[in-house]
């Protein structure tokens, strides 16, 4: 007979916690009341900011160990060294027994004593994250984002006021910590593959009701709770104003060095007059336009003519056979391209006509910069807005603060921490380039379909700065002809995407933690897309090929893949039913970083 052994008993589960992220003046205090008053234990001893203290503790803690404050956040690697020596002996059974205030410390005795879901919320969280999750590993995170310069300004604005934390911060100070903990929210997040629910101050506080209830309900099926209130909810400082003159500056440029525009068609007719001209109509003339067709089989080599006929600026350079690649048109503009400064202008694209003006500006006044580019707004084939590449940013790194205003940043830093997740330069055509660095790097070799762009990108930044300017300026066309539209239905896009992952770590480009975390991102992007790729043996072969790459960087892709042919199963009953909108916005709100809603 075999002997009983207390290892085969089933033990009861400690319920997983939620983190709720976001800094300070946020809206996580609004948030984690509400949630308090629905029914999640937010702690038992918490102070005047819904903050349980033995999580206060434990945070500031880990930030003395980093050399750090919450005024003065330890760096990247000090936190890191603190979170994997910190209180090694502390479990999750100690962490749940101190936020029930319950000194049994026994598994059974702590899972009878509360049932329910509960939270901890913490600005420091954005740093310690890593820590907590070593010890709840399902844990699921809210993150509350809210515009960086509001944050700013609640900041000083409180700093005075009895009972809140003091400090001394200036405006420019202030938004620097601002900064620094969205860009710890945003690694740990990303580099942890987190449940996470990302949700707006704005759609909190809305006072579009419909809006407001839908952000709270949310919430509140995220924790898994009845609903509590989902209206009422306000600001409770005045919002500032974000939108930005759509005027050109005065001050802008019209003449200057020369910019050799490189326009690579191929079958583009229906847009080129557009596209050719908002190039004729920019307010910078200094520049000559290399109109380029890649045998194209419609009637745009007569357009094209026909446009060099009518300015001087203009040159035909016509291919007398396809050479299978955008990016072999690139390199051959480039060699003919006489400017200081390149751009590519696709040739179903368009852009407002003081761009080119802007990003000569911008780059002359920076040396170190070898690109400018400008915001992107999504259209159709008509030209109508489809959306704000703002929720683009939104979805790959759920804060899209960084993209509300112009900047200028270190080009490998932009790569290493923000181009290693997603190409941020969405679109060859709003951007302006360094020739010189152009020349450094050379164009894209010519096996890329895709992702051939990201990585030029990624390497030219590593000759110097890049510089964004958030007015949306320039307007990316989507529609079906658009190479991105037809290759993420290609097994192949993803084998480019794991290439070129090579290429970053090999390089050195970013640290291998983000890497792998990147490769675990384009795993459940791929886990999105498998059941829309051809039905046929040598698409299966290659994606079980792929999967087994895959896995290593994103446990339990097994249960995303099944996610995902359930949702695509679901999916085809509900375009039958002319639903196909209402379906794509359920696949994205039950499966946030793995399907995009639009």
């Amino acid at each position: 007979m075999a002997h009983w052994s207390p290892n085969y008993m089933i033990l009861p589960k400690i319920k997983q916690p939620i983190f709720i992220l976001g800094m300070h003046r946020s809206g996580t205090t609004m948030v984690t009341r509400a949630l308090s008053e629905a029914g999640v234990h937010v702690g038992t001893i918490c102070d005047h900011n819904s903050e349980a203290l033995y999580a206060i503790d434990v945070n500031e803690r880990i930030f003395q160990a980093a050399g750090g404050s919450w005024w003065s956040p330890p760096t990247k690697e000090a936190i890191l060294k603190a979170a994997n020596d910190f209180e090694t002996n502390l479990k999750d059974l100690d962490l749940y027994g101190a936020h029930l205030k319950h000194s049994s410390g026994r598994r059974f005795s702590l899972a009878s004593a509360y049932k329910g879901p509960w939270a901890v919320k913490d600005p420091r969280l954005c740093y310690t994250l890593s820590w907590w999750l070593a010890r709840f590993p399902n844990a699921k995170v809210i993150w509350i984002f809210r515009a960086e310069e509001e944050i700013v300004q609640s900041l000083l604005r409180r700093q005075e006021i009895a009972g809140e934390a003091q400090s001394a911060l200036t405006e420019e100070t202030a938004q620097e910590l601002v900064h620094e903990y969205n860009e710890a929210a945003t690694a740990n997040i990303k580099n942890s593959g987190v449940e996470v629910r990302m949700i707006k101050y704005n759609d909190l506080v809305s006072k579009d009701v419909d809006l407001q209830r839908k952000s709270w309900f949310s919430l509140y099926q995220f924790c898994k709770v009845r609903p509590g209130a989902m209206e009422g909810f306000t600001r409770r400082s005045p919002k500032l104003a974000t939108e930005k003159s759509s005027k050109p500056s005065e001050a802008l440029p019209t003449h200057g060095p020369l910019v050799s525009v490189i326009v690579p068609n191929y079958n583009h007719a229906q847009f080129l007059d557009e596209r050719l001209q908002s190039i004729a109509n920019q307010s910078y003339k200094n520049i000559e336009v290399l109109l380029m067709d890649d045998c194209s089989l419609d009637h745009s080599r007569d357009l094209l003519a026909r446009w060099a006929d009518r300015d001087t600026r203009m040159t035909t350079l016509f291919n007398d056979q396809n050479s299978g690649s955008p990016f072999a048109q690139w390199a051959k503009g480039a060699q003919r391209a006489e400017g200081k400064y390149v751009w590519i202008a696709e040739s179903d694209d368009y852009c407002d006509t003081d761009m080119l003006a802007l990003h000569v500006q911008s780059m002359e006044a920076n040396e170190k910069a070898v690109i400018a580019y400008s915001h992107s707004h999504l259209v159709d084939e008509k030209g109508h807005f489809l959306r704000d590449f703002k929720d683009d940013y939104g979805f790959i790194f759920g804060d899209t603060a960084k993209w509300a205003k112009d900047f200028t940043i270190s080009g490998k830093t932009e790569v290493a921490k923000h181009m290693v997740f997603s190409n941020t330069i969405p679109n060859a055509s709003g951007i302006l380039i360094r020739k010189r660095a152009f020349d450094a790097v050379g164009a894209p070799a010519t096996h890329w379909r895709l992702n051939g762009d990201w990585l030029f990108y990624a390497k030219l930044l590593q000759h110097g700065e890049l510089i964004f300017h958030a007015q949306p300026r320039n307007k990316f066309r989507f529609h079906s002809q658009t190479q991105r539209s037809r290759s993420m239905n290609s097994y192949k896009a993803f084998d480019e995407l794991l290439e070129m992952y090579a290429i970053f770590q090999e390089e050195d480009f970013a640290t291998l933690e983000s890497i792998n975390a990147a490769r675990g991102q384009v795993a459940m992007w791929w886990a999105a897309n498998v059941f829309s790729m051809a039905n046929h043996a040598e698409v299966w072969r290659n994606n079980l090929r792929l999967y087994r790459s895959f896995k290593q960087y994103r446990p339990g892709l097994g249960m995303y893949l099944l996610k995902s042919g359930v949702i695509k199963i679901v999916g085809q009953f509900f375009i039958v039913l002319g639903l196909k909108k209402p379906i794509k916005k359920l696949a994205a709100k039950l499966f946030p970083k793995t399907f995009f809603a639009h």
